[in-house]
């Protein structure tokens, strides 16, 4: 009997290695990332001399492709592929989020060209890019003795872009339930360009065969309204609410019990409250060649783990803790970020919760540059977490931007839990 057992262990874990090797093989076929061949000097005239007024992409007809058509599969056994745990695995023996960020991006651009593909499974000469995350709820951590599927379907098209539904589940083992809850669930919305012009490119059409096909698109729908409605509330475009006057208010009255009446100078705080801006987190990168897409741009999962990485240390100093992560709210990728981009990233907490345990971090990327003397933003990522056993503090803004910066995480924190429960519906 114990023979059997290892027999059968050790098969499953060959199932489960040949499972990720064709995960790969996928992930390479519709990649939004440079093949391992390539060679970034020999193609770096043509992309800068190359004009593209006068190239034309052939046209491929557009088929209409069912829901199931664009399901992709790819795993990670961690469990089972040492060399692979030993590249995910963190300081304090978890996975690091930020790896598994870069896989998602990966997965929904897998998804998306396979859905442009024609039914020979020829690849579109179109180009996708992450426009913007949705939302990603990580409802459990990831365990390095767990292997895990990742699943994206695409859930909505439009013109040029399409919706992806991902989600990361345990590979149930002997005695669980073959269908487990998932760890993680993320909708991601990418957009296809023409390889040759860069114009917006027809994708193929949804075909919806049920009634269970069509609610998923109405949830997608949902959320893409919420995202558009929330959009066109943001602080940019409006004053303050009545609510919102009413909390700046009571931020204030709090923040001049602190402050010398002078010259409004910070006064130390009681230890269960700290300034807003001092919670200041910054690191500096060099975009090289190595971290590229397809598009010879910098790859969004790159930037999305940089910011992870950088959110987590912010949050471990400010609860002196290990904070863990709860979701990370909707943001799009406003310009793409050239190689040789000099990046400053920028962490603040810009709103919590003692109450319930959970704050925010936001992180603002911006390029420098160093020409010119000038920065531009091209992200600001919104990361939430919970910190059961560690102390969190109430932010205090100090000056009125201070105060938008709490305006806006308190916005996006309840905008996420109503995109959290639309999510939760699109779960099988």
């Amino acid at each position: 009997m114990h023979v059997n057992g290892m027999r059968n262990i050790e098969e499953g874990r060959k199932r489960m290695l040949e499972k990720y090797a064709e995960s790969q093989r996928i992930l390479e076929k519709y990649s939004v990332l440079p093949g391992k061949g390539s060679d970034y000097m020999s193609t770096l005239y043509q992309i800068t001399e190359q004009n593209t007024s006068d190239v034309h992409s052939p046209k491929q007809p557009l088929v209409l492709k069912r829901i199931n058509d664009s399901v992709t599969e790819i795993y990670l056994p961690f469990k089972d592929n040492l060399a692979l745990r030993e590249n995910y695995i963190n300081h304090y023996g978890g996975i690091r989020l930020g790896k598994v960020l870069q896989d998602l991006d990966s997965l929904a651009g897998a998804v998306a060209y396979k859905h442009a593909s024609n039914d020979s499974g020829e690849l579109a000469p179109i180009i996708f890019a992450t426009a913007a995350v949705e939302h990603i709820d990580l409802k459990a951590n990831l365990s390095p003795s767990r292997n895990y599927q990742l699943t994206g379907i695409a859930t909505y098209v439009g013109f040029s872009s399409l919706e992806v539904f991902i989600q990361l589940r345990a590979v149930p083992e002997s005695g669980e339930l073959t269908n487990p809850e998932p760890n993680l669930v993320a909708s991601f919305t990418m957009v296809g360009r023409d390889k040759h012009t860069g114009k917006a490119s027809q994708l193929n059409p949804l075909l919806l065969e049920d009634k269970d096909q069509r609610h998923l698109v109405k949830i997608s729908e949902q959320i893409k309204e919420h995202k558009k409605a929330a959009a066109e509330k943001t602080l940019l475009k409006h004053p303050p609410s009545a609510e919102d006057r009413l909390v700046i208010h009571q931020l204030w009255l709090e923040a001049s019990k602190y402050q010398n009446d002078t010259c409004r100078l910070h006064a130390d705080l009681p230890s269960d409250m700290v300034w807003l801006d001092k919670t200041k987190m910054e690191s500096v990168t060099v975009c090289f060649p190595s971290e590229r897409n397809v598009q010879y741009k910098i790859f969004g999962g790159h930037l999305m783990r940089l910011a992870c990485e950088l959110s987590f240390a912010n949050g471990s100093v400010f609860t002196h803790s290990c904070p863990s992560y709860a979701s990370l709210d909707d943001f799009s990728f406003k310009k793409p970020v050239n190689i040789g981009s000099i990046l400053r990233l920028t962490s603040q907490i810009v709103y919590s919760e003692p109450e319930n345990k959970t704050f925010q971090v936001a992180v603002f990327v911006d390029v420098i540059d160093n020409i010119n003397n000038a920065t531009e933003r091209t992200n600001t990522f919104y990361f939430n977490f919970c910190c059961p056993s560690g102390k969190v503090r109430k932010v205090i803004p100090h000056i009125y931007e201070d105060m938008m910066k709490y305006l806006e995480g308190r916005h996006r924190a309840q905008t996420g839990k109503i995109i959290s429960k639309l999510q939760n519906a699109m779960q099988k």
